[in-house]
């Protein structure tokens, strides 16, 4: 099982001319069965990241998936 991070980007609504309307949200897989470079499907492979550098992309957990259930074979 290997740990990555997948960026989401969305766009919003804001409030006002002082909102920002784009943010970014990363979030954290556990995959069975998969390792190396996976930047093809949009995930980085951060094995070996430290908390801090985790935190610097808001990841905190990761949640455990198959592979099939993000394309991947």
């Amino acid at each position: 099982m290997s740990r990555y991070i997948k960026k989401f980007s969305r766009v919003g609504h804001s409030l006002g001319p002082g909102e920002e309307r784009g943010f970014a949200l990363w979030v954290g897989y556990d995959i069975a069965g998969v390792s190396g470079d996976l930047s093809e499907f949009g995930l980085i492979n951060v094995e070996g990241w430290n908390e801090d550098k985790l935190r610097e992309y808001g990841v905190s957990s990761f949640s455990p998936i198959e592979p099939g259930k993000l394309g991947i074979r």
